[in-house]
């Protein structure tokens, strides 16, 4: 009965580090808004902050899976599902911004500015996949769908790197020659593909320290 109290408080802080985590820079940024702090642009200070954001909680979500299993921080496994709905949240106001605050949802507007930039496509497919992956995160989804839920929930690694390469897209400048500001997209590219690898059964068994306690695995989702 200890065990499972202790369990259940564990658990308890890693979804409050997590809200913390996902909530802050949000009131933060709704703060700054009101205050007028966000420069002569406020509508590219948004998006370029609740893009990043939106991002960052999507590879820390990706990254709690791989943390468990390595050092065996069972606690760890509340702060998955919550970061993911900060993730898509993040993803939702970004676009928001976009249509809503910039172009006034003006569809022709919207479209051109789409014609002309593809990238904008990519991240309109990598929010769609988060947002059915946060409207199927419940248990409901879970017990209706079983196995199929589980592969579904693993193409949120096909929405990261949507929403990677929607980054690198949108950065003016020369990928080939580094000319821009590229190195946080680069740098996110490069966390992707370590949490990739790190997905890896041997992978895992490697770096798994020797003297923590092996417990049983849970379902991955991610």
């Amino acid at each position: 009965m200890t065990d499972r109290s202790d369990r259940s408080i564990r658990n308890q802080w890693g979804r409050i580090s997590a809200h913390l985590l996902g909530g802050v820079p949000l009131i933060l940024l709704g703060w700054q808004l009101v205050q007028g702090r966000l420069g002569f642009n406020p509508v590219e200070s948004v998006l370029r902050w609740t893009g990043r954001l939106a991002l960052g909680l999507l590879l820390l979500s990706l990254s709690v899976t791989p943390i468990r299993k390595i050092f065996k921080i069972s606690a760890i496994s509340a702060m998955r599902k919550p970061l993911g709905l900060y993730a898509a949240l993040y993803a939702f106001l970004h676009f928001s911004v976009f249509a809503l605050w910039d172009y006034q949802l003006n569809i022709r507007q919207i479209y051109l500015e789409i014609s002309n930039k593809p990238f904008i496509l990519l991240g309109m497919i990598a929010l769609l996949i988060l947002l059915v992956l946060a409207a199927t995160s419940f248990r409901f989804w879970q017990r209706k769908l079983g196995r199929k839920w589980v592969w579904l929930h693993r193409s949120v690694y096909a929405a990261a790197l949507l929403v990677i390469l929607h980054y690198l897209l949108a950065v003016k400048g020369d990928l080939f020659s580094l000319q821009g500001a590229y190195a946080p997209p680069l740098i996110a590219a490069g966390i992707l593909v370590l949490l990739l690898i790190l997905r890896i059964p041997a992978i895992q068994q490697c770096l798994r320290p020797t003297f923590t306690q092996q417990e049983p695995d849970q379902p991955a989702s991610d």
